[in-house]
């Protein structure tokens, strides 16, 4: 027998070394590798803006690949800007070895022009910048950190006690409805939950006198008729459907959803159980009137827009956002398919579908369409998402100042002595609604514009506020709110709040720019306004639930006065005088309070609530962590602050946010890195799609101080 020798060994030897998965090792090894690459201390102004991971060349990957122009622009705020290497610097660094540990100092020590003129005990002494949740990518020292505790906040607070509780509930849902608030539903067939004659009577007519502000889609005497009609049947013991179609009985029911929801918040502060009693019992009435709509059969008609889009205001007085956000994208289809967007071609009668029978229905038309035009512009700033109605196509007419008593099939009635309409508030909110659009268009732009563009925008939109104020009749502007009737009161206190609301919408991205302080006296102005207006409605529950959007108007308000805190505490400025500041401050507290109250079985709001706290402690590591101004004086960077004199007694207090770490001691300023951008997505920061707690690794949050 012949022996092998190991010449003949080596072919299996090397089969054998053939079949491991060498190049899935290696990959897995390159990909171990790349995490192991030093950071980039600046990225290129396009992975910036998209806030997505850069090398760092000239021109990077992510633009190479792309083909997009890549500069790095963009201001920066961390010292001495460093060069950009080209891209055959990364040739260099690839070529290098590297090394598996990470303590090692040699792989940081090594000369690169990467990393410029920063340091390596700097880039030791800095934490990790990138934490990576649901897949993407954030960077720790972002404008938008203190949302990332926020949000781990809502996620692991279990407990009933905690001022927010994720439940399965909210989360396992139909898709339209995912995370809110689950119906309180009677699945029985029973339809005891109609109220009797006598009441629904009372509660039609508190919606109409009370419920109703500026969003007049009915005629009353027309819906008061639908409702006899309504009683008759009962009376009869008829089907709740039988003598009306679908639609006109699903307004009649959600009328009295939200007359009854009403009616027992303006009597004042409910505990958590009557308020889930009182909840249960107008959610039967709305999920009866979504039955029929969701069953109703034929072409779309005038009713068809008015049901869906008086449900979109149930939904959101409820806080349940999302489902209204659905509910009015169904709306929003069906005013399209009636042309209620045009203006009807007396002489050709076009659009077809829109053909009036009467003068009534022809203003409803225009009523509902503008109702809707305003919360489609005010849905779209809550969310920052796109608007649905686009200016160009639309050319609908505004409709007629008058009231509905004074309206018949034939024409207006015209009186000797006309009283001020109701229909005013209606055209002037849509008028501003208008303004706001086209800010969200011009000043908030996904297009590459420059800082003055936008200034510029906002500058024109300013004027065009103004000019909407100054020719508000004169009670809804000039007129002491106090000193009208109830219903004027509720409208002027309204446009008030959306004209405060708005100017801050324009303004605010400016507080970082340095290069605005009209715009930042603009703003500040607005928010101090907006607070006290909010302050004075709060001893009023009539007006403090007479709107849907009042939380989120204070949530931006007290957003900006936590920026603004932060801002004047790293880069002070003289534009805004200090006594007026610590005003502002001592009404942001006290409207804090006031949302922190409204936040009962709200899960919004408590959302708002959580995030504001966030922020606030943001502003306090500024003033305590930072670098204090050239001109203050001062003391080093890393020296407690707390005791200094602000005029903001909230902001010295440290044992209200707890101790401030070394480590977040020596992050950047978060304003550093607020983008345009991150305006929006603050706004929608309380209604963004949680994950689910249970498969996101507590690894993947931000540590919360």
């Amino acid at each position: 027998m012949v022996s092998e020798s190991p010449l003949q060994k080596s072919p299996s030897a090397s089969e054998s070394i053939g079949k491991r998965p060498l190049s899935t090792t290696n990959v897995d090894r390159d990909e171990e590798n790349r995490r192991k690459d030093p950071k980039i201390s600046r990225a290129c102004d396009t992975c910036k803006r998209k806030k997505i991971r850069c090398d760092g060349i000239l021109p990077c990957s992510n633009c190479a690949k792309r083909r997009l122009h890549c500069a790095y622009d963009a201001k920066y705020g961390r010292g001495r800007p460093p060069t950009p290497p080209p891209s055959t610097a990364i040739d260099e660094r690839q070529q290098r070895p590297r090394s598996d540990n990470l303590n090692d100092l040699s792989i940081w020590q090594q000369p690169s022009r990467v990393f410029n003129d920063v340091s390596a005990s700097q880039v030791l002494s800095r934490p990790s910048p990138e934490i990576e949740i649901e897949g993407q990518y954030v960077d720790r020292t972002s404008g938008l950190n203190f949302l990332h505790r926020a949000w781990k906040k809502l996620l692991t607070q279990n407990d009933k006690a905690a001022s927010y509780d994720p439940s399965d509930m909210e989360r396992n849902q139909l898709l339209t409805s995912a995370g809110d608030r689950p119906f309180h539903v009677d699945n029985s067939v029973s339809d005891g939950f109609i109220p009797d004659a006598a009441t629904a009577r009372k509660l039609q007519e508190f919606y109409f006198e009370t419920c109703v502000v500026t969003y007049r889609i009915f005629h009353r005497q027309t819906v008061e008729g639908w409702m006899e009609v309504f009683l008759k049947d009962r009376e009869l013991g008829k089907p709740i459907a039988q003598s009306m179609d679908n639609s006109r009985t699903a307004i009649l029911l959600t009328i009295l959803a939200i007359a009854t929801l009403r009616l027992e918040k303006v009597h004042g502060k409910m505990s958590t159980e009557d308020e889930s009693l009182v909840l249960q019992r107008s959610d039967d009435l709305f999920c009866a009137g979504m039955r029929l709509t969701e069953t109703e059969m034929g072409f779309p008609r005038l009713e068809s827009a008015q049901a869906r889009l008086i449900q979109v205001l149930y939904l959101l007085q409820t806080a349940r956002m999302n489902k209204g956000w659905y509910t009015f994208g169904n709306a929003f289809h069906i005013t399209l398919s009636l042309g209620m967007h045009r203006r009807r071609d007396q002489k050709r009668n076009f659009p077809f579908t829109s053909k009036r029978q009467n003068y009534i229905t022809s203003e409803c038309y225009k009523r509902t369409f503008w109702v809707a035009y305003i919360i489609d512009k005010y849905l779209s700033v809550v969310f920052g998402r796109p608007r649905l109605y686009q200016d160009g196509d639309i050319d609908q007419n505004f409709p007629d100042n008058i009231n509905d008593e004074d309206m018949t099939p034939q024409g207006p009635y015209i009186s000797d002595d006309p009283a001020d309409c109701y229909i005013d508030a209606l055209i002037f909110h849509a008028k501003i609604a208008r303004i706001i659009g086209k800010v969200s268009r011009e000043v908030y732009s996904v297009s590459d514009l420059s800082n003055q563009d936008r200034l510029a925008a906002a500058h024109r939109s300013s004027r065009e506020l103004h000019e909407w104020h100054a020719s508000l009749p004169p009670h809804l502007g000039t007129v002491k709110p106090s000193t009208l009737v109830p219903s004027f009161r509720r409208q002027a206190i309204a446009l008030q709040l959306a004209y405060s609301h708005a100017l801050i919408h324009t303004n605010r991205p400016f507080l970082l720019t340095g290069g605005g302080s009209e715009s930042v006296i603009e703003c500040i102005s607005a928010t101090k306004a907006s607070l006290e207006l909010v302050n004075r409605m709060a001893g009023d529950s009539t007006l403090l639930h007479s709107f849907w959007w009042t939380h989120y108007v204070i949530f931006c308000a007290l957003a900006v006065v936590y920026v603004w805190e932060i801002q004047r505490t790293t880069r002070p400025t003289d534009d805004i005088d200090n006594q007026s500041v610590g005003k502002m401050f001592d009404l942001a507290e006290k409207c804090h309070s006031h949302l922190k109250r409204a936040s009962t079985g709200l899960s919004q709001n408590k959302r708002y609530s959580i995030i504001l706290d966030e922020l606030r402690s943001e502003a306090q590591r500024c003033r305590m962590g930072n670098l204090p101004h050239p001109h203050q004086g001062g003391r080093s960077n890393g020296e407690n602050h707390a005791n200094t004199d602000t005029g903001f007694p909230f902001l010295q207090d440290s044992d209200m946010f707890g101790s401030v770490s070394v480590q977040e001691e020596i992050m950047p300023n978060i304003l550093d890195n607020f983008l345009f951008s991150d305006w929006q997505t603050l706004d929608s920061s309380a209604i963004f799609p949680f994950p689910d707690p249970n498969s996101v690794s507590p690894t993947c949050f931000p540590a919360v101080p």
